[in-house]
């Protein structure tokens, strides 16, 4: 199905003190090796960001906040307005276990009577890897404006369907790389299990490098 994904490479890092983005999984930077799983996915990648000095070395298009500041949201719209497919994969650019076949799955339960497919994990809403048809544009902008930056307000003005994790098959085929799927990375605590899991289980299964 074609779609765009919309990598959000903004945000502050105030819990990890630096850019979470470049920190190093194995050989490569976090973002390089999330940008390389959506490779595998789609050629339309879009990285959101008003920093692109410090991401030429991935060799994909920028896209800067209209919005400024103003969180995921802004992301969201910035990469929407400038998307030329209707549908859009949003992924934070903290989770370094991201899976193809996870976002493949998700762009399959996308139906027309929907504006996005949003997995819940463990009764968690996962707003941030996420599919997202362009109809909601108008609406993204409508809550921009009024300053309501909350995802949950945003959610609550689309038709949102739910899927759980017993919907993926890679839950059932993998457990474990499912779990994995949905880590992410905000503090030097989380960094420091990302390169533990990496070596230990990444590494170990599949003799990454």
């Amino acid at each position: 199905m074609n779609c765009t994904i919309l990598l959000l490479a903004g945000g502050q890092s105030s819990r990890m003190g630096m850019n979470k983005a470049l920190l190093k999984i194995g050989e490569a930077v976090n973002i390089q090796r999330v940008a390389n799983v959506f490779k595998k996915v789609t050629e339309n990648i879009l990285v959101v960001t008003n920093s692109p000095e410090e991401y030429h070395f991935l060799e994909l298009p920028f896209i800067p906040d209209i919005y400024i500041g103003q969180g995921p949201l802004g992301g969201l719209h910035a990469g929407m307005s400038s998307s030329e497919t209707e549908l859009q994969v949003l992924s934070a650019c903290d989770m370094p276990f991201v899976n193809d076949q996870a976002v493949n799955e998700m762009l399959s339960f996308y139906e027309s009577d929907f504006d996005a497919i949003i997995p819940e994990i463990n009764g968690t809403l996962q707003p941030l890897f996420a599919v997202y048809h362009k109809r909601c544009l108008p609406l993204l902008t409508e809550c921009l404006e009024k300053k309501e930056l909350k995802m949950k307000l945003f959610l609550e003005k689309i038709r949102v369907k739910v899927i759980k994790e017993t919907d993926f098959s890679l839950y059932h085929e993998d457990p474990e790389r499912f779990r994995l799927l949905f880590f992410n990375m905000n503090t030097m605590e989380d960094y420091e299990e990302a390169k533990h899991i990496y070596q230990t289980e990444i590494v170990r299964k599949e003799g990454t490098p």
